[in-house]
């Protein structure tokens, strides 16, 4: 495979990084058979199969091309319990643009499908309130379906502690005003990468998700960072999504060393845009030195998205708070300086610049200390222990 952007420039300092990454797993299971599996012995429900016997409309939730996730694998587990002839899909979106149904394998496109578009207002059921006073305003379709079933991958997030369980729901189909209300939760403490116990901000999700008036479930999957199958889960939302996370956390656990300076890297499609590769800054916060320096490598050749979501809605929203209170972040990219300049980034040229300028910076000389670098960052838990 032709190495991508953040990789070439990593290859180029080879001579100056030492690099970490979450661990990948040896083998793997076949992951149609771990999603039969999950599906006959669910979590917190009864079968998926039997509670789509006596819904009369069936809703299953994709999520949308911002994440890699093996829908092929889900779908075909899913449809061979749930009546094809009553099932419907839904791309979720959330706050995002909306995309289109290429994200949906072929095999599947017979089946009546929506992209859902946050924007539209006029498409939404309005449930009601969370106790946070997050308004609920979700997808007709799926509001008024007996069933709604919810696919997707479980790995770290930044505010929200994990993705997966009711994501796809809330936010994915939700009118983008609420989705964006709830997301100012993630600047309480509790909104953390790797949490979700007394995340008000995942928690705040689960109870908008549950003012559904149908049934909900999910079907979820944890991959290792390669993509090797490790476990599914199917069931009740919450339930099933806690079994999945306790083992995301060990699974993408990475410990490093306090450090003054981490640069920090992963493949597409995190790193097509600013607003997806501000993610890869959060685990960061567990090691960075106060005055410290994170090197975020991306592409981003999909531009920066909005500028004022990502400026005040991610950094300075979310990012901020899970780090010390003096820092930088510099950007490599092939963004133009002049548009970075816009953004809460510093524009750097190559990651040699980079870490030249932090050598000259300190009076020491670029290779005399390996500076750390963590691939895939995008999946990662960090904690502050011996590399």
């Amino acid at each position: 495979m032709t190495a991508g952007f953040a990789e070439r420039e990593l290859r180029s300092v080879a001579d100056a990084t030492f690099v970490v990454a979450p661990k990948s797993v040896a083998g793997g299971a076949d992951l149609l058979d771990l999603c039969d599996a999950a599906l006959r012995a669910p979590v917190g429900t009864p079968p998926i199969a039997e509670l789509a016997q006596v819904a009369r409309s069936i809703v299953i939730v994709v999520s949308d091309a911002s994440r890699d996730e093996p829908r092929h694998a889900m779908l075909t587990a899913l449809l061979s319990v749930v009546p094809r002839s009553r099932t419907s899909l839904i791309v979720a979106s959330g706050t995002h643009a909306p995309g289109d149904a290429s994200v949906v394998p072929d095999s599947f496109r017979d089946l009546p499908l929506l992209v859902h578009d946050g924007g539209q207002r006029a498409a939404m059921r309005d449930l009601g309130k969370t106790s946070r006073n997050t308004r609920v305003r979700l997808q007709c379709r799926v509001a008024d379906a007996d069933l709604v079933i919810v696919t997707g991958r479980v790995r770290p997030h930044y505010f929200a502690g994990f993705s997966g369980g009711v994501k796809g729901v809330f936010p994915g189909c939700a009118l983008a005003e609420d989705a964006l209300t709830n997301h100012r939760l993630k600047a309480h403490p509790s909104a953390r990468l790797g949490s979700v116990e007394h995340n008000v901000c995942r928690l705040d999700m689960e109870e908008a998700a549950s003012r559904l008036p149908g049934r909900l479930a999910i079907l979820n999957v944890l991959c290792d960072v390669d993509g090797t199958p490790v476990a599914a889960a199917s069931g009740h939302p919450v339930h099933a999504h806690r079994k999945l996370a306790a083992a995301a956390r060990e699974l993408f656990g990475v410990a490093l060393p306090a450090t003054d300076v981490l640069v920090v890297g992963d493949r597409p499609p995190v790193t097509h845009t600013l607003y997806q590769a501000s993610k890869l800054v959060a685990p960061a916060g567990a090691v960075l030195n106060d005055g410290g320096v994170v090197i975020v490598v991306a592409d981003c050749n999909g531009g920066t998205g909005p500028l004022e979501r990502v400026n005040e809605g991610i950094y300075a929203l979310g990012l901020v708070p899970q780090l010390p209170s003096a820092h930088e972040v510099w950007l490599v990219s092939t963004l133009p300086a002049e548009l970075v300049d816009r953004t809460y980034a510093r524009p750097v040229a190559s990651l040699r610049r980079a870490l030249s300028m932090l050598a000259e910076r300190t009076g020491t000389r670029l290779g005399d200390g390996p500076v750390p670098a963590l691939w895939r960052a995008g999946e990662a838990i960090v904690t502050r222990g011996d590399s």
